[in-house]
């Protein structure tokens, strides 16, 4: 526990090595059982940032878990150290303000997949994404754009199929060879499949070759991805706004902070939801 904010560690040295490796990291034990429970219950339909679902009918308003889960004790602290300005965040220790510097970028919920789903394309990578995409480490510091959380809703196994990846293709200078998009018709030997249980989260950066591999179970897959950026760069165009979310008694300052647009967090701007509440 981090005294002076409240919250959990970050990354122990081992998953903090491989995820400088790898590109993605598995964390056990992010969300709860009753959480897990809850998501199922409460998950009402797919959604995908290609077409966005009207913010007023949002994952988000489903139910109180789908908003904490944009600030897990467990992963904040992960996201703060992979994703979140240093030098702000420091500053907001020294001042004792315990606010994040990330954002939720879009949040995405796959349901179609079943035995006999074909797999998706291998994609991702930090060339050509016009800088929402990127990996680097100096300083003894990450620094990441998009950064992607996987939470599965029910066990899925190495041979069943599901979330597949590169490792270590978050740091190549080259193109993904053309014969290897399509996993659906062959599985190159470097892709790594990777299983989870509900509860754990998969953490990787968008820097990262990844996709979704046949599925051949007849197992329910259900998978829920939240998105995140730093708070000065965007994928999505379609942005949070904080006002839709202030009338849930759930809804926090920092809540409020993730949910805040993309811009450069200076002092005095007009979409601070924390300076908007100090007015009213």
């Amino acid at each position: 526990m981090n005294e002076q904010t409240g919250q959990n560690q970050g990354l122990s040295d081992e998953q903090r090595y491989l995820f400088d490796t790898f590109g993605y990291v598995v964390l056990p034990n992010v969300v709860s059982d009753e959480q897990i429970e809850e998501l199922r219950a409460t998950l009402r339909s797919p959604t995908e940032q290609w077409v966005p679902v009207a913010q007023d009918d949002g994952p988000l308003h489903w139910s109180k878990v789908w908003r904490d889960m944009l600030d897990l004790p467990k992963l904040s602290p992960v996201l703060e150290e992979i994703i979140g300005n240093h030098g702000a965040r420091n500053a907001r220790v020294r001042a004792g303000i315990d606010l994040p510097t990330f954002r939720i970028d879009h949040i995405n919920v796959h349901t179609h997949v079943k035995r006999g789903f074909p797999g998706a394309h291998l994609h991702g990578g930090w060339k050509w994404t016009g800088g929402s995409q990127y990996f680097s480490y100096h300083d003894s510091r990450f620094f990441n754009g998009l950064v992607s959380v996987s939470f599965e809703l029910y066990d899925t196994h190495p041979n069943d199929g599901g979330f597949c990846c590169i490792p270590g293709s978050h740091k190549s200078n080259l193109p993904l060879p053309a014969d290897w998009h399509k996993i659906n018709e062959k599985i190159p030997d470097c892709v790594a499949r990777i299983p989870a249980v509900p509860g754990d989260a998969i953490v990787f950066t968008e820097a990262l070759i990844h996709g979704t591999l046949p599925w051949n179970s007849d197992a329910t897959r259900k998978t829920v991805f939240y998105k995140f950026s730093p708070h000065g760069t965007t994928w999505s165009c379609d942005y949070f706004n904080p006002d839709d979310f202030r009338q849930y008694p759930d809804i926090d300052d920092r809540k409020l902070a993730i949910l805040e647009p993309p811009n450069a967090r200076y002092h005095g701007r007009p979409s601070d939801p924390l300076r908007q509440a100090a007015s009213e």
